[in-house]
């Protein structure tokens, strides 16, 4: 019966209403001000079954764009084969070859102001019909990008319902790729000479040389490329827009970077895709980082152990797994090149955890319940 639907549904080119209905949720940000709307984060709850049909065209999109080179290279996201580890490493790669030439890096940290909300659906449609995409797969994504309605929820109360008259749709499996397609040559007006990622709305430019100098005036004719397309399509954050200077030698303050006539913020650290990048990549802030948020979660599994109560090993295992494991391993192929002192900070915090799940006594050796030494 659903695969009927589905094939109405695709030869006819028109959804259902209720598949282009969602339900906003609004979540607040982790330590932000309650008392502000901006500190909140939508999250859209849509038709089950309109995702499922969506998994199938993103499949067909996807294959599409792909077999075709449509989407370009530097683009991490929501690809198979990619993550979010390709646009960090290709960064830390371009700054440990300067720091063995003893050259220096610039880079700019772009932020798309409410990329999603944003994106121009006439605009988006124009460019997937160049790209060949018509019949039945146009008239499907076109109908399912007009007529939509949202309606916000707090406790059991629901608001009236509103009409939302651009952007794509959160949620949807379809939405990232659609949203990849849009912005696909946001870097196609630099030249060559530059370095530059993309996963999603995320973007970075740099360039790495001798002269600070001749270094930071090549990234502005690319910031000024970026500009340009900006006006048509997005429009760039200049409050969230980051600069960074990877370098050993010391850069004077007048050398700065702008984005429409207004300067960009100079940071020691930026978080890059869940990654903390300093200026020297050492990774002591991103370890730090991993040891705050394990510490909370050991502090929380303390209150759960106990000798006649509690929670029992398998699920004190499966704790750790989901909230400290993970933590650790994510983004470890970068910053295990952090020195040794450092990364046995890490293992602190492991065996923390291990002696709470195992029930091991602080006494015991390490080898006892890790199988390891050490």
């Amino acid at each position: 019966m659903l695969l009927e639907l589905y094939h109405r549904v695709w030869e006819g080119g028109i959804l259902p209403q209720s598949w282009k209905e969602a339900v906003v949720v609004p979540i607040r940000k982790p330590g932000k001000d309650n008392t502000d709307p901006g500190n909140y984060r939508p999250t859209a709850l849509t038709s089950n079954i309109c995702k499922i049909m969506g998994c199938m065209i993103n499949e067909r999109l996807m294959y599409y764009n792909e077999s075709k080179g449509y989407i370009s290279k530097c683009q991490s996201g929501f690809r198979r084969g990619r993550n979010t580890m390709d646009p960090v490493l290709c960064l830390e790669y371009e700054v440990r070859k300067a720091q063995i030439n003893k050259e220096s890096v610039v880079d700019v940290f772009f932020d798309i102001e409410k990329a999603y909300d944003t994106m121009w659906r006439e605009g988006l449609l124009n460019k997937i019909r160049k790209m060949g995409i018509n019949g039945q797969m146009f008239e499907w994504i076109k109908n399912f990008l007009m007529g939509r309605l949202i309606q916000v929820r707090i406790g059991i109360v629901l608001s009236e319902k509103f009409p939302v008259e651009n952007g794509t749709p959160q949620g949807s499996t379809v939405s990232p790729l659609l949203f990849s397609l849009m912005i696909n040559y946001v870097f196609n007006g630099i030249k060559d000479g530059m370095g530059f990622s993309r996963f999603a709305d995320d973007g970075a430019i740099w360039k790495r040389g001798e002269n600070v100098k001749f270094i930071v005036k090549k990234l502005q004719e690319a910031i000024g490329k970026v500009e340009e397309w900006s006006y048509k399509w997005f429009k760039f954050s200049v409050e969230k827009t980051k600069t960074m200077f990877f370098t050993r030698k010391k850069v004077r303050e007048d050398l700065k970077l702008k984005l429409y006539s207004q300067e960009l913020e100079r940071v020691n650290k930026f978080k890059f895709l869940g990654i903390w990048f300093d200026e020297r990549i050492t990774w002591g802030v991103h370890i730090q980082s991993i040891m705050d948020k394990s510490k909370k979660v050991l502090n929380i599994m303390r209150c759960l152990v106990g000798s006649e109560w509690g929670a029992d090993r398998k699920s004190m295992k499966a704790i750790f797994n989901g909230l400290i494991r993970s933590v650790l391993d994510y983004g470890c192929v970068a910053y295990n090149s952090a020195a040794k002192t450092t990364l046995l900070k890490l293992n602190s915090i492991q065996n923390q955890a291990l002696r709470l799940c195992t029930g091991a006594f602080k006494n015991n050796p390490i080898s006892s319940f890790t199988g390891r030494d050490g």
